[in-house]
């Protein structure tokens, strides 16, 4: 069965100051992490089930699992995300050092 991957707002704003932090550093870097975002993102249409839930879970009140993605460079991010029944919704994304999503971060976000 096939999922519809939808990105959210919040997410769309992790994944930007994300890339704006890495394009300050390294224009290709940040260019192939976006690509490792989108590609990661686009896999949850096929089995979105087989990743574990984040443990961000008490924080945000709802089931909601993770997706690692790892850069060329090693480095470990993930995705979080809600399944809402044929809709897999990405509510943020974390890369290395960053906080746990808090509920206010994808308050308004369903």
């Amino acid at each position: 069965m096939s999922f519809r991957v939808k990105i959210l707002a919040s997410a769309w704003r992790d994944a930007d100051a994300i890339f704006d932090w890495i394009r300050a550093r390294s224009p290709v870097g940040a260019a192939r992490w976006y690509v490792a975002f989108l590609q990661a993102a686009k896999s949850l249409a096929d089995s979105p089930f087989i990743h574990g839930m984040a443990p961000d879970i008490e924080a945000l009140k709802r089931d909601v699992r993770q997706r690692f993605f790892r850069t060329s460079r090693g480095r470990i991010y993930r995705l979080l995300y809600v399944v809402v029944q044929k809709e897999v919704r990405v509510l943020c994304v974390r890369g290395p050092g960053q906080p746990p999503v808090m509920a206010a971060d994808v308050a308004g976000e369903s």
